[in-house]
């Protein structure tokens, strides 16, 4: 009898190389995965990946394989998505922009379609943006993606972020910073990989920065007690965060523009989809 879910499972962890990654895309635990893996390859009597140093990889039969059920697996998927019983909307996000600026929609959503279940995920931009090109998500939360385009993804324009710089009140920055400041000092920051410090590290024009990584809130209490400066968007932050650690913005020189945030969506427009972006508009686009 053909297990249709090995062979998904397979396709994801050729796609990824990575049986960690895999397990977070499917929702299951490492050991599954690699016991579904191995399930398989007992199946067809065959060895499929190869483990080297990078991660995994496909053995010669194992390509072939991968090669034909690439497309048909993924063609499954985005059928499951529109047609199944099981009332499931895969969301992509950041935790900071789903907490803090998605929250009254999703918190609106599940008082209203309690039989809904809002399956959320969090990876870099770029991955939840190839996830929902390849109909793994249903739509992904984002500040909005340069260069980012491809035939089946929509974007929709909700409002703006602001990434600001901020230093404790006695700091010894007190008007406006200069480039030559940043070059020179500790910035405490959140994620490597966020955007907020891919534009920091744009705004240098390939100048070397000293970037610290922490939560949020180890960045204001370290901005706050030692004098540093934090870099953060604006909107992830409540007011009375900003004066409990006694802290204040501070402009640059050349100053930075808002950032654009809104909902990618690919063509799988199903019902409970439907509901949560209009939900969605009905608090932004008021």
């Amino acid at each position: 009898m053909i297990n249709l879910e090995l062979y998904k499972i397979f396709v994801v962890v050729a796609k990824e190389q990575n049986i960690t990654k895999a397990s977070e895309i499917l929702n299951i635990s490492q050991p599954a995965v690699t016991k579904h893996i191995k399930n398989l390859e007992n199946q067809l009597n065959m060895k499929l990946f190869m483990r080297t140093n990078k991660g995994l990889v496909l053995t010669d039969e194992g390509q072939t394989i991968y090669n034909e059920l690439e497309a048909p697996i993924n063609t499954i998927i985005s059928i499951d998505s529109k047609y199944s019983k099981l009332k499931n909307v895969n969301i992509g996000s950041h935790n900071h922009l789903l907490n803090k600026i998605f929250g009254k929609c999703i918190n609106d959503y599940y008082l209203k379609y309690e039989n809904v279940n809002l399956n959320i995920k969090n990876f870099e931009t770029d991955v939840m943006l190839n996830m929902l090109k390849n109909y793994e998500l249903d739509i992904v939360f984002s500040k909005k993606v340069d260069n980012f385009e491809t035939k089946n993804i929509k974007y929709i324009k909700l409002g703006y972020l602001h990434d600001i710089f901020i230093v404790g009140k006695d700091s010894k920055f007190k008007e406006i910073l200069k480039k030559d400041d940043l070059a020179n000092e500790t910035i405490y920051v959140p994620r490597t990989y966020a955007q907020t410090v891919k534009r920091l590290k744009d705004l240098m024009d390939g100048k070397e920065l000293k970037l610290k990584n922490s939560s949020y809130n180890t960045v204001l209490e370290l901005v706050s007690k030692t004098d540093v400066i934090g870099f953060i968007t604006k909107e992830y932050i409540e007011k009375e965060k900003i004066k409990k650690f006694n802290l204040k913005e501070i402009e640059l020189e050349n100053k930075l523009v808002p950032v654009e945030f809104g909902i990618y969506l690919n063509d799988n427009n199903f019902k409970e989809l439907k509901n949560l972006i209009d939900i969605i508009k009905t608090e932004f686009l008021k």
